[in-house]
């Protein structure tokens, strides 16, 4: 009999389950996914997967390369991942038996004193008392393994192993979304870096208009309230500065962090932004849910949470085991005797009559874990639709803006040329000369933004459509 139901667990281990395929958007989204993105994605010819290289800035790339080897919340969602991994060796070892071997040794050592005298005369002359030792030795090993009748433990398997991969998608997907916030910040230091240059500019036009003006209040060309307006000038000119320096020190300083190193003002950053921008991937709405690894993990958890509820349901079947055991007990020297030798074998079977509703309510708690996962994994690639919508639009608004501020900084140096010429001939004033300049600068600040904001939309159009990458 225990050979027949050996061949039946062996039968039912290399049934293999079949592989899930992707989940078609269509099923589980009331409203038909279009074919085509609402706004047109730009024509590519390639996507690189180390996307940041298309900028063709060495500093990011040297910035990002220390960054993915150094950072440490990278290094977490990678542990987090090892984890996942040991529970999905853990709930796939349940299937295999459990063998234990069990040695033991003990000896003691007695006297006849206090023995009645019926049982002293056993050990020699009655009126002595004999001592005696005893030695046991005793070596076995014992084996179960619960067969795996109604598919409870391959369930708990299955589970185990999406719970992995979802893990680790989670982790491609975090890896992914730090690159590219880690890249913004490099940007968001050149940024910083043109701010301050223009911030110093400007604070030297308000110490000349200030240095011009003392010297006209102390000759008393002018009034005293002209002086005072061009030192308050001056002061907001000089707390602008500093204030721009203090968030460029700051955004300096995270980057360090970031790569883990102390976190001082010694960072190579570029000073202009980069004229090359990475790369749209031509992507469809309905490949979304095969190339965001965001997805993928949302999906591998939903499929986990259903193995999870089948395992749930299955434990309120009966568990049979196989129980086996041998052994031996004897002096040292005998232990491999077979002489000696004991064994065991058996089969239990245990079926829940009662446990207070302990089996019913995790079925019920499961059931509702797994509708949680599906209703999240629904949410998330609604999510990724309007993300992906968003950043679309966000991308194309960006490109328009940037063609709009920087037709506004020649419209600027226009007027600061013709100032400086109107002064040099005698037409405009050194005011009017350091005012024009200072508009220059202050679109130039805009231009700063804007070129900023226009990276950042493409990074985030870039992690929506889920990168350069491909995933099997």
């Amino acid at each position: 009999m225990i050979k027949n139901i050996i061949q039946l667990l062996a039968f039912i281990l290399i049934s293999g389950c079949a592989s899930q395929k992707a989940i078609e958007p269509d099923s589980i989204i009331s409203e038909q996914v279009p074919n085509q993105w609402e706004s047109d994605l730009p024509v590519q010819l390639k996507v690189s997967e180390i996307w940041w290289n298309e900028f063709q800035d060495e500093n990011l790339n040297q910035f990002l390369s220390v960054f993915l080897e150094e950072n440490i919340n990278l290094e977490q969602a990678m542990l987090n991942t090892r984890i996942a991994k040991q529970g999905s060796v853990l709930s796939t070892a349940n299937l295999a038996p459990s063998v234990a071997i069990a040695a033991s040794g003990t000896e003691s050592e007695q006297n006849t004193a206090g023995f009645p005298p019926i049982f002293t005369s056993f050990f020699g002359n009655n009126d002595e008392i004999t001592t005696f030792t005893q030695e046991n030795y005793s070596l076995s090993l014992k084996a179960q393994w619960e067969i795996d009748l109604w598919g409870k433990l391959r369930q708990g398997r299955l589970a185990g192993k999406r719970q992995y991969l979802s893990s680790k998608y989670n982790y491609t997907y975090v890896q992914f979304s730090l690159t590219a916030e880690a890249a913004k910040l490099y940007f968001s230091i050149i940024e910083s870096k043109q701010l301050v240059d223009n911030a110093k500019q400007k604070y030297n036009n308000a110490k000349i208009i200030y240095d011009l003006y003392s010297e006209r209040y102390k000759t008393g060309i002018i009034k005293s309230n002209f002086f005072q307006q061009s030192e308050m000038i001056l002061n907001n000119a000089k707390s602008d500065l500093d204030n721009k320096t203090s968030v460029l020190n700051g955004l300096i300083r995270q980057g360090k962090v970031l790569i883990r190193e102390y976190p001082d003002l010694t960072l190579a950053i570029s000073d202009d932004f980069p004229e090359h921008l990475p790369s749209i991937p031509t992507v469809l709405p309905a490949d979304i849910i095969k190339r965001r690894p965001d997805l993928i993990a949302s999906q591998y958890n939903m499929l986990a949470a259903e193995s999870l509820n089948k395992q749930a349901m299955r434990s309120l079947y009966p568990t049979f085991s196989l129980v086996g055991s041998s052994g031996a007990s004897s002096n040292v020297q005998d232990l491999l005797n077979k002489d000696y030798s004991v064994w065991s074998a058996g089969l239990n079977l245990l079926a829940p009559v009662f446990n207070g509703g302990k089996l019913i309510a995790s079925k019920k708690i499961a059931k509702n874990q797994k509708e949680i996962a599906m209703l999240q994994f629904v949410n998330d690639l609604l999510n990724a639709y309007k993300e992906v919508e968003s950043s679309l639009q966000f991308d194309n608004t960006a490109f328009s803006s940037l063609n709009l501020v920087e037709e506004n900084v020649k419209i600027a140096e226009s007027i600061y040329n013709t100032t400086l010429n109107e002064f040099y001939e005698g037409i405009a004033s050194a005011e009017d000369v350091i005012n024009a300049n200072n508009m220059l600068f202050d679109t130039k600040n805009i231009l700063a933004t804007t070129e900023k904001i226009r990276i950042e939309q493409r990074i985030n159009l870039i992690l929506s459509l889920g990168g350069g990458f491909a995933y099997e």
